[in-house]
């Protein structure tokens, strides 16, 4: 997925299936692997106790894989991998851009793509489009104008006439429609292309849980099952609340980060009638308890150890974290995903019988 969500340099293992055979030295081959070695982002976020340690601990962990990298790129400049090795440079500073605030990082990682191009292979200058078009989704803030998601879109839908066939377009269109989550015409209109140009079962299977999600909006829908404490909680019981439901797991620095956000909404506005339910994709009970202690939570979580594959989260077509629901008094679904002003969204709701 190519949304900000921190999934380090996720650009890179996609390009990876395109490569094409070719002979390397074996000392090529091994930096690369170690370059590959730390996609997986940092492991140790188990126990942090605040967004400032995840944000410590994922800035350490992009400049160690900048200076392999760049170790790379200076080292093995005829290498099969060199042209990879700059894209994922370039948004591994866009990445560490969204976690330290520092645009000079963003313009590194524009200035990357725009040195790559000038010396690309003309079977690489897809790639390079493609990466620029990931940075730009991922430089509009969390609640872009419609002119800028227009002008985005546009540019997705030239990058589809330019490249047809091109395996991206249709994860592209997928990510693109996310930023309509506020217009569901238009985000319906961008799916249908997406479903049209995915090429793997895996992305037909994600459009499909988007198209699904889309469905609920202003709906009443089922958010039931064990609470992390035991028995049963449905989120029906609530009604005559506003409810947000937030989907997160310890392992996912982004949910973690945003937790924080969440506790500040229930604290802001519990007294006018907003009550906060979690559903947690962790694998086990400690990892869960280990978060809500760390975040001095004690929201009604709903937990079956199961992660991706819990009845309830497939059921809900959930495929990326974070997410926060929104149901109106009345017991429908008023958003898929809270973001921009949180306040402006709320307090219409809140004051609604």
């Amino acid at each position: 997925m190519i949304a900000p969500r921190f999934v380090p340099l996720a650009l890179c293992v996609a390009l990876l299936a395109t490569l094409p055979a070719a002979q390397a030295s074996p000392n090529a081959e091994a930096d690369w692997q170690a370059v590959l070695a730390l996609e997986a982002g940092p492991q140790n976020l188990a126990g942090v106790q605040s967004r400032e340690q995840i944000r410590d601990i994922t800035l350490s962990h992009l400049y160690k894989q900048e200076g392999v990298l760049r170790q790379f790129l200076r080292e093995h400049p005829e290498s099969k991998h060199f042209v990879d090795a700059q894209l994922c440079l370039s948004r591994l500073f866009a990445v560490r851009s969204d976690f330290s605030g520092n645009a000079e990082d963003l313009q590194t990682a524009v200035q990357i793509l725009r040195d790559g191009m000038a010396s690309a292979p003309a079977g690489r200058r897809a790639d390079f489009d493609f990466a620029s078009l990931t940075l730009s989704i991922g430089a509009m803030n969390n609640n872009p104008s419609a002119a800028q998601r227009e002008a985005f879109t546009s540019q997705v839908l030239t990058f589809r006439l330019r490249y047809p066939g091109d395996r991206r377009i249709g994860p592209l269109l997928a990510e693109t429609a996310v930023l309509y989550d506020n217009d569901p015409k238009r985000k319906s209109e961008l799916l249908g292309l997406a479903q049209a140009e995915a090429q793997t079962p895996e992305v037909q299977a994600r459009i499909q849980d988007d198209i699904k999600r889309l469905g609920f909006l202003g709906k009443p829908v089922e958010v039931r099952g064990t609470s992390a404490t035991g028995g049963t909680m449905d989120v029906a019981n609530l009604r005559g609340m506003v409810v947000l439901v937030y989907f997160f797991a310890g392992w996912s620095a982004p949910s973690l980060a945003q937790l924080d956000q969440v506790e500040s909404l229930r604290k802001a506005y519990e007294k006018d009638g907003l009550a906060v339910v979690g559903v947690n994709l962790d694998a086990s009970r400690e990892d869960l308890d280990r978060t809500l202690k760390a975040h001095n939570l004690d929201w009604t979580v709903l937990f079956d150890g199961k992660g991706w594959k819990s009845p309830l989260v497939r059921g809900l077509a959930i495929n990326s974290i974070p997410a926060l629901w929104v149901f109106d008094r009345r017991g429908n679904l008023r958003t898929l995903n809270l973001k921009g002003d949180p306040d402006a969204f709320l307090r219409p709701l809140l004051a609604e019988k």
